[in-house]
């Protein structure tokens, strides 16, 4: 699997007397930069991000680190498929490029994927490969595809109508949704059954720090960065909440040192059994020797690699590449597609019946969860009304969460299960 690397990189010129000096107007830049499986970098593509960052019109960091992303997804699917990315046999349906694209369509069609990402994926890849054509870094006489001109009509700001042409390759994919529209990234919720047969077979399996990440995910809705950066201090100050006895609320967003999507600050939800087990596995010996070889800056963070490191992004990412394979080795093929943010859909769904239920408007549950969630917008809360609206996923909801906070039940199957000594 392809992984995306940061480096740090400044412009430097080489004077008469072989010394190498930096430009006077250079400042250092992050630039993404994307490594095979083998360690190999693939050149090609990080040229094309230092293109990228001397581009006037592109050299936003975000813009590039996303579409460096979206390559490295194209890097891994090369990988995985062992075509190399240069491979144009004369026949079209055997082109790296058009095979890709199959596979982006059936993603989408799936739910492994939003259309919205698979549109932008396809087009991040045809961007770089006519920077590829444009450098003469690709060994073809004849057309990669064939594009077509487009012409857009529009009204400038002052109400005149204008054309534009525009370029469009074949193998663009429009941005349509599938029949069952997903919720956050296009991504469904999993049943109560798969939620546990998940909890368990990680459990089984020893593999304790996705077990408790998975389970922070669907129980409090958590978001993979925040889940990584959590700090044992921050747990530890947890307050209580106000409408519910068996909940606790832990801060979380800028001045915490927790991560959040676009910093949002706020608060996460969390069940008491939850926090408790979590606190009982920030002092077990296994972690307490993980924290042993940590820095310094980061002995509070609660998930620590066996190395002493947080768990960056690609860390986490090939964590669960690979816990989907176990998985599907065992049997479990409907695990094939499985995201971890799949557990942040299945909180929210199931928050969303438990707020229609019991709030007096459709209003006041769109607050509710909206603030549980820390969603920047109502329009992605409204998704989870939608979505329980048009489908018949309610019968498979799960009970226990609904009595985590109605105060009916508290957790009992889940304090079973953490409940046993695999912390000490």
């Amino acid at each position: 699997m392809a992984v995306l690397e940061i480096v740090n990189h400044k412009q430097m010129s080489l004077n008469p007397n072989g010394e190498w000096k930096a430009l006077n107007d250079s400042r250092s830049n992050a630039i993404p930069q994307i490594f095979f499986n083998d360690g190999e970098p693939w050149l090609a593509a990080n040229k094309y991000a230092f293109y990228m960052l001397n581009s006037i019109s592109g050299n936003d960091p975000k813009t590039i680190t996303s579409k460096m992303n979206h390559l490295k997804a194209y890097a891994s699917w090369l990988e995985e498929n062992q075509i190399d990315w240069r491979y144009f046999p004369k026949k079209q349906k055997d082109r790296c490029l058009f095979k890709y694209r199959g596979d982006l369509i059936e993603a989408r069609d799936s739910g492994e994927l939003a259309p919205s990402t698979v549109t932008t994926r396809m087009g991040a890849v045809i961007q770089f490969y006519r920077y590829a054509q444009l450098e003469n870094l690709l060994d073809s006489s004849s057309p990669l595809w064939n594009d077509n001109i487009k012409t857009l009509h529009f009204h400038t700001t002052v109400g005149f109508s204008r054309t534009m042409s525009v370029l469009s390759s074949e193998l663009s994919i429009p941005n349509r949704t599938t029949k069952r529209e997903g919720l956050e990234d296009g991504l469904l919720p999993i049943t109560e059954k798969n939620r546990d047969l998940l909890l368990n077979f990680l459990f089984k399996n020893e593999q304790i720090e996705l077990f408790l990440m998975c389970l922070i995910g669907f129980y409090t809705g958590a978001r993979s960065e925040t889940i990584r950066t959590l700090k044992i201090s921050s747990l530890e100050n947890a307050s209580n909440d106000s409408s519910s006895e068996t909940m606790k609320k832990v801060a979380v967003g800028p001045g915490t040192g927790i991560k959040t999507k676009n910093n949002v600050s706020g608060q996460i939800t969390t069940p008491d059994f939850l926090l408790s087990v979590l606190l009982k596995y920030a002092y077990s010996a296994k972690r307490l020797a993980r924290q042993a070889k940590a820095e310094k800056s980061n002995k509070d963070n609660l998930f620590l690699s066996v190395r002493g490191n947080p768990y960056s992004e690609n860390t986490f990412t090939k964590l669960f590449s690979d816990l989907r394979k176990k998985l599907i080795v065992h049997g479990y093929t409907q695990f094939t597609h499985f995201k971890f943010h799949q557990s942040r859909a299945t909180y929210g769904t199931n928050l969303m019946k438990v707020a229609l239920e019991n709030l007096s408007s459709q209003s006041k549950a769109i607050k509710f969860v909206r603030d549980h969630m820390l969603h920047k917008h109502d329009s992605t809360t409204w998704k989870y009304i939608t979505f329980l609206e048009e489908s018949e996923v309610e019968e498979e909801l799960s009970e226990e969460f609904f009595g985590l906070f109605t105060g009916n039940l508290i957790g009992s199957k889940m304090e079973n299960l953490i409940g046993k000594a695999v912390f000490q």
